[in-house]
């Protein structure tokens, strides 16, 4: 089962940031199994663990800390800015996967702290430390540091080509790396509250 935006949007102002959280991103219900990929039932079960599996053996991490989550998961954007909140997963959208491992975030922000140059500095004070203070690293972040970059290309290659060849998805795929899934409750939950608040890009509306 999945919810519309109407749905979606009522659940926002009268459930609690954590009620929604655990509803509408933790439940197994999910947007593109269902209206990308028109998964049945028991359709649905095999391709979400062929899914998790996939990227579970080319990253090497277990396979339940593995999560769909943004608009592929709602079928719309959560993001807490006023020209993307609630946009519809569209053709050019992608599939957001976190990733939760303790290991591969810790070994990817050591490469980060040894790699730090002059060239990379707005980087490093901008997204990278603002990521890593919050218990993430997104991919984007990875692909711009060199060092990092030759280690993740290969692994995150691997799986998304296998994706896209065993269960057809089209979509392109990105990973964040959190630390805990502690940390990935709280990211989704202050985002929650500044949507429920109508605090967006920093002001309130």
């Amino acid at each position: 089962m999945v919810y519309t935006l109407e749905e979606i949007k009522e659940d926002i102002q009268k459930l609690q940031p954590k009620e929604f959280f655990l509803k509408h991103l933790l439940r197994s219900n999910n947007w593109y199994f269902e209206k990308i990929l028109s998964a049945s039932h028991d359709e649905f079960i095999r391709i979400s663990d062929e899914f998790k599996s996939i990227i579970s053996k080319s990253l090497k991490i277990s396979f339940s800390n593995i999560a769909i989550v943004g608009s592929g998961k709602l079928g719309y954007s959560l993001t807490p800015k006023e020209e993307k909140l609630y946009k519809s997963f569209g053709p050019e959208s992608d599939i957001d996967v976190a990733i939760i491992s303790s290991p591969l975030f810790h070994h990817y922000w050591d490469i980060f702290r040894y790699s730090y140059s002059n060239v990379n500095t707005h980087r490093y004070r901008s997204s990278i430390s603002l990521g890593i203070y919050r218990g993430y690293i997104g991919e984007y972040d990875l692909n711009w540091v060199d060092q990092c970059r030759i280690q993740w290309t290969p692994l995150a290659s691997a799986s998304k080509k296998a994706l896209y060849n065993d269960l057809y998805i089209k979509h392109s795929v990105n990973y964040r790396l959190y630390r805990s899934w502690e940390d990935l409750e709280d990211y989704h939950i202050q985002s929650i509250d500044r949507i429920k608040r109508g605090e967006l890009n920093g002001s309130v509306i």
